[in-house]
């Protein structure tokens, strides 16, 4: 179902779009919208510890303009904001008299610190609601027998076949409006295109942003490579892998829509091996996420502390060669 130009003037829920740049099968949009008329919003926050390179913001701009472009065919604005997300969202509940504001859980460092200001600053003002969605299964729901999350992989993906399949993707919920005026800036205002030089003619070539497009990404993997993927994923030369990770990455698609997609080719006839070499790679991103959720010293710190006295041999030459391939 799709609602096109419904408005409301009941007080709003925010939706805080972050990395999960999507219409269909967002849980916390779909709550949004049965609660009310949305209010979409977008917060850039440029600062912490990861500064987003060239190709990710690039990315960013195309993604945000197809998520833009589907709301506005709804009757919906995004409104975008800049700056650190807590301080941003308070202020919009004021301009808004926003009831409620729902997101979609991360799991890198610093997360849960972010989640816990936010109740401070507004959890006795507004209802604030934190949905799964970016993962397969959630961190707390694989454990060992002794109740620890793992650190190798094959028994963590083990249990996560054992926990059986993820619900069923959701359909694109009907949004309504909400009839109030906000003020937002422009896509073009956040300045993540590459100017003076413009490099990324090749990545508009090769790639298209979007919901829409990894859709079709999947559908056309699954209806070729997926059946030779084992062979062919680690051969540079062919087409060979799903080139869906930039999708995954900013929620463009969900891993609970690939899963199904795939276990429906398997049904028809994908071959059950290559089906399941493929969800494994799920399996991968799904045991990063849970680790750096259980260690969030990991993307400094070794799991195993031992490789902290690791022999590095800092030889800039030897480090050139192997930069050219010599």
């Amino acid at each position: 179902a799709m609602a096109v130009n419904m408005t409301s003037s009941a007080a709003p829920v925010i939706h805080w779009f972050r990395d999960d740049l999507r219409l269909a099968d967002n849980p916390a949009l779909h709550a949004a919208a049965a609660a009310g008329p949305v209010l979409p919003v977008y917060i850039h926050d440029a600062s912490g510890p990861w500064a987003p390179g060239g190709a990710t913001r690039c990315w960013l701009h195309g993604s945000l303009g197809q998520l833009a472009a589907s709301l506005a065919a709804r009757g919906l604005p995004l409104v975008i904001r800049r700056g650190e997300p807590v301080a941003v969202l308070a202020g919009l509940v004021a301009d808004t008299g926003a009831r409620a504001i729902h997101w979609s859980r991360a799991y890198a460092p610093g997360e849960s610190a972010r989640e816990e200001r936010l109740r401070a600053v507004l959890g006795d003002r507004v209802t604030l609601r934190r949905f799964a969605g970016r993962l397969l299964h959630e961190p707390e729901a694989i454990r060992t027998g002794s109740g620890r999350g793992f650190q190798v992989f094959t028994p963590f993906w083990k249990a996560c076949l054992s926990a059986g399949d993820p619900p069923p993707p959701l359909p694109v919920p009907a949004l309504a409006a909400w009839d109030g005026t906000v003020a937002s800036e422009s896509l073009a205002d956040l300045d993540l295109l590459p100017r003076a030089p413009d490099w990324a003619g090749g990545l508009r070539a090769a790639w298209e942003p979007g919901e829409a497009a990894a859709r079709d990404r999947l559908a056309a993997f699954l209806d070729g490579p997926a059946a030779r993927y084992r062979g062919e994923r680690d051969r540079p030369g062919v087409p060979g892998t799903s080139r869906l990770s930039p999708y995954l990455h900013f929620g463009e698609i969900g891993p609970r829509t690939v899963w199904h997609a795939t276990r429906t080719a398997m049904a028809a006839g994908l071959a059950e091996a290559e089906g399941l070499g493929f969800l494994r790679e799920l399996g991968w991103r799904e045991f990063s996420a849970h680790l750096l959720w259980q260690f969030p010293t990991l993307p400094e710190q070794p799991l195993r502390a031992e490789f902290a006295a690791f022999p590095w041999a800092g030889d800039a030459t030897l480090l050139r060669a192997w930069e050219r391939g010599r």
